[in-house]
C-alpha cells in the first residue's frame, strides 16, 4: 500500500490540529500511541472518534460490537462541513472526498488466517469479484495494487473503482498488519469517480502521507 513523508515536528509542535508551530500547510491526524498519522489540507473538517465510536456503537449487525471492542482509533476528515459519520461507515460515493483512519486488534483468528488478500477485502470482496464475479458482482475496475511495507507494518495498497446504485466512486484504500500479526492498520479515501479524478493530487497526496510506525 509508498512514498512517505517523515514527521519532523518535535514533541512541543505534535498536536492534532499542528495549530501551533507557524505556517503548516497541512494538518496532522496521529496517534501517538498506535504509531500512526497522515496528513490532510488545513480547510478540511475532522469527523471526530467520539463521534464515529457513538454511531457505530448503533450498529446491529452481528459481530459489530465484538469489533468496536477492538479499535484502539479512528478518525475521519473531508472538506465537506455536512459529512456525518453516517457517510463515513455507509461506503455511499459521496460528491467530496472523505478520508477514514482506523487502528484495530485482531481476533485471534485473523490473526492466525490474515493475508494480503484479506488485507484487500476489508472493505469490499475485491478478489471474489476478480477470481468469482457472478452476476451481482458490480462493475469495478482495479487501477493498481502494490505491497507497501512500513516501519510497524506491511500490507498492500489497493486503487479501484466501483459502480453501486448507478453511481461510480473511486476508492484508494491501504490495509496492513503489524509485524507481530496482532494489529489491523486501515486507511481509506474516496468520493464519486468525478469527485475523485478532480481531486486526484490531493487525494493521493493525503494516502501517500498515512504513515504507520507501530505502537511504542
Amino acid at each position: 500500500m509508498f512514498s512517505r513523508s517523515r514527521f519532523l515536528f518535535g514533541a512541543l509542535c505534535i498536536t492534532l490540529l499542528l495549530s501551533a508551530c507557524g505556517q503548516s500547510s497541512q494538518k496532522y491526524a496521529a496517534s501517538k500511541s498506535e504509531g500512526v498519522y497522515f496528513t490532510v489540507p488545513p480547510s478540511w473538517n475532522e469527523i471526530s472518534t467520539q463521534r464515529l465510536t457513538a454511531h457505530e456503537a448503533t450498529s446491529k449487525e452481528a459481530g459489530a460490537a465484538e469489533i468496536l471492542a477492538l479499535v484502539k482509533w479512528q478518525l475521519a476528515f473531508s472538506p465537506a462541513r455536512q459529512m456525518s459519520p453516517h457517510d463515513i461507515f455507509s461506503f455511499v460515493a459521496t460528491d467530496a472526498p472523505v478520508a477514514y483512519a482506523r487502528v484495530r486488534s485482531l481476533l485471534p483468528a485473523e490473526a492466525n488466517s490474515v493475508s494480503y488478500n484479506s488485507l484487500r477485502n476489508v472493505i469490499v470482496p475485491i478478489t471474489q469479484w476478480v477470481t468469482n464475479p457472478t452476476k451481482e458482482t458490480p462493475e469495478f475496475n482495479i487501477i493498481d495494487d502494490y505491497e507497501v511495507v512500513g516501519k510497524g507494518a506491511r500490507g498492500v495498497r489497493t486503487i479501484y473503482s466501483f459502480t453501486d446504485g448507478g453511481k461510480s466512486q473511486t476508492v484508494d484504500q491501504t490495509s496492513m498488519v503489524s509485524n507481530d500479526r496482532q494489529m489491523m492498520y486501515i486507511f481509506v479515501i474516496r468520493c464519486s469517480t468525478q469527485c475523485y479524478n478532480k481531486n486526484y493530487k490531493v487525494m493521493t497526496k493525503i494516502s501517500d502521507s498515512f504513515t504507520v510506525r507501530g505502537a511504542k
